[in-house]
């Protein structure tokens, strides 16, 4: 039988290039192109071609700087399937990452390049402002408080229009928190203090995450960045929000609310790890708090689906997403 690409994985490897990993059904070989954006990885030649049906892996060395999609087809023809690195390799933000890529019920995947998310760009250097260009970026949604914005003003170049969504509540007191950990006290927080903080996020801010899918689906509404801080909760929480829409099923929207952990909360850890002991705290309070734990985002879906049914319906009653804008989100995300 012939080769058929199922998923495709890109990661940066040690020397810098990409290590490249697939699911295929067949015993046919692959090819391998490469490309700047989405659409040029399937209009050149391939930089790799791999006959062993048995292999599932390549390094492409030797690419050049920038980003780079790869897309991975069978040798004798068919359907390809499209990647790229999830989280882009940043100086100043290490939470930078494409929605791009998640399978989606029906058929279909999330188009890359089209949907960032990430923690505040305040920290973004010239190096990343020269690697985020080629995005192509239109605008992005800051989800942060006035407050936050004029402490930490945002390093994107003004040609990217910037449109704020303020989401307060404990998921922007970052102080407040940050006191609770340096006095020693986040056994005064309760276990599920997460998920409290999401549903009151559902409940209070339902509006403006409406406003932020809705403005996703305008033409213009991307390519587009949403951030806040950390770009784990309140972000975390409108990208749960938008892939639940497109049709990403839950493990896979679970999957990309618990990478904040690996990129941003053990990344802050590794700096207040001797505080974190002085204190007598461990880490797993630590991460319950300050990390992205699975059980905060999947309880907080789960209880959305018990009161209104579905997150489709939540989104339409309470957050003010029309159907003909959940359609729109899917023609312009989904292929």
């Amino acid at each position: 039988m012939g080769t058929v690409v199922l998923a495709v994985d890109v990661v940066r490897g040690a020397t810098g290039g990409l290590d490249v990993t697939w699911e295929a059904a067949g015993a046919g070989g692959v090819e391998v192109a490469v490309g700047p954006t989405p659409e040029a990885a399937g209009s050149g030649p391939p930089v790799a071609r791999v006959a062993d049906g048995a292999a599932r892996r390549v390094a492409l060395a030797g690419l050049g700087p920038g980003r780079h999609y790869v897309r991975v087809a069978p040798a004798g023809g068919g359907p390809a399937v499209l990647a790229a690195e999830r989280v882009l390799p940043l100086e100043g933000a290490t939470n930078f990452r494409d929605l791009g890529g998640y399978p989606v019920r029906g058929g279909g995947r999330t188009r890359w390049g089209l949907v960032f998310r990430a923690d505040a760009p305040d920290r973004l250097t010239p190096a990343d402002l020269a690697a985020l260009a080629p995005l192509g970026l239109r605008v992005a949604y800051d989800l942060r408080t006035p407050d936050e914005r004029a402490k930490a003003p945002s390093a994107l170049p003004a040609a990217i229009r910037h449109e704020p969504y303020d989401i307060g509540g404990d998921a922007s007191r970052t102080t407040l928190l940050g006191d609770l950990f340096r006095t020693g006290r986040l056994d005064a927080l309760p276990d599920d203090f997460l998920h409290r903080v999401y549903l009151d996020m559902a409940g209070q801010d339902a509006a403006t995450f409406g406003a932020v899918l809705t403005a996703l689906a305008a033409p213009d509404g991307a390519p587009a960045l949403v951030h806040c801080t950390a770009g784990k909760d309140r972000t975390g929480m409108a990208a749960a929000l938008l892939l639940s829409a497109l049709g990403v099923p839950t493990a896979a929207v679970l999957d990309d609310y618990t990478l904040s952990r690996r990129h941003y909360s053990e990344q802050r850890l590794a700096a207040v790890l001797p505080r974190l002991r002085r204190l007598g705290l461990d880490e797993a309070r630590y991460h319950a708090v300050f990390g992205a734990p699975r059980d905060a985002m999947e309880h907080t879906l789960a209880a959305l689906r018990d009161r209104h049914g579905s997150i489709e319906t939540y989104l339409t009653d309470r957050c003010g997403v029309t159907p003909a804008t959940l359609t729109a989100l899917r023609e312009r995300l989904v292929g």
